[in-house]
């Protein structure tokens, strides 16, 4: 759209959005769904604002600005990572191309460790692969007496995992540490919980991603040949990082959930629980 088709208001602009977008093959739904998100953030304004101000007009800088991102959005690039934030347990998570995106699936791990340590008073986490820091805070923003050591071997994770625990207001609590899985870690410190939400894609599915999760990072998604690489590395040594009672929970693949749970019994971790999401599917294992 040239300078003589500039929108001049914020309906005209998201009506463009939606057709730009879905003549990129996105549906027709999604494109409104998408379009309002990246409106709603050249505007600064929310959903409701949105609803009752898309007549006001809308000045050129913000059309340049929404344009930029709509055309961004339709060469496959991650929504969150334009939005720049990601909503995960409630909470307001900052992302970027540095991070996995958060998704709702990794919600069933969070919740059953709240349910482990709600009443454990102040217990030691250790969160391996910490990314943008989704599980490590929202444990320590709901389990307000815990102390959590985030690990990630990418020290720009870390950094953005660091301003989300400053915006949450738990960085008091919350140690972050770089390194590769359990190598930065004392080998005289116990945890109550060890968490992890490792790369488990294997190799064929890695080629077979949509466009715009190839986008995000392929070391927080590739789990090696058959995606169970890190399932095998953290059974080697998760024993003896652990307290007598303390408790592991990994999430897995939707049809991971018996080979890993194989794993871990082979290396003498029992009894093992698999824990499904909120559509039934495997995506838990517990220890």
């Amino acid at each position: 759209m040239g300078s003589e088709n500039e929108p001049q208001t914020g309906k005209e602009a998201l009506r463009w959005a939606v057709s730009f977008l879905t003549a990129t093959g996105m549906e027709h739904e999604i494109s409104w769904t998408e379009g309002k998100l990246l409106l709603g953030k050249v505007w600064q304004k929310n959903v409701v604002q949105l609803i009752t101000e898309l007549d006001e007009s809308l000045d050129r800088k913000s059309w340049e600005r929404y344009r930029a991102l709509v055309k961004k959005r339709g060469n496959n690039e991650p929504l969150h990572y334009l939005l720049g934030e990601k909503e995960f347990m409630s909470l307001p998570f900052e992302v970027s191309a540095a991070v996995l995106i958060p998704r709702w699936d990794t919600e069933t791990l969070v919740n059953e460790a709240i349910n482990i340590l709600k009443d454990k008073g102040a217990a030691k986490i250790l969160d391996i692969g910490t990314g943008s820091g989704a599980i490590a805070l929202s444990l320590a923003y709901y389990l307000p007496l815990v102390s959590v050591i985030a690990t990630d071997i990418s020290e720009e994770a870390l950094t953005v995992a660091r301003k989300n625990a400053i915006n949450l207001g738990v960085a008091d609590r919350v140690e972050f540490i770089k390194g590769d899985l359990f190598k930065p870690i004392n080998k005289k410190e116990r945890f109550d919980l060890i968490v992890s939400n490792p790369p488990y894609i294997d190799a064929e599915e890695m080629e077979s991603l949509p466009l715009d999760v190839r986008k995000e990072p392929a070391l927080a998604l590739a789990g090696g040949q058959d995606g169970l690489e890190y399932y095998r590395r953290i059974s080697l040594v998760v024993k003896e990082y652990l307290k007598y009672d303390g408790n592991l929970l990994l999430e897995i693949g939707w049809k991971q959930g018996k080979t890993v749970a194989k794993i871990m019994e082979e290396k003498g971790l029992a009894p093992v629980k698999i824990i499904c999401d909120m559509e039934g599917r495997d995506r838990v294992i517990k220890l």
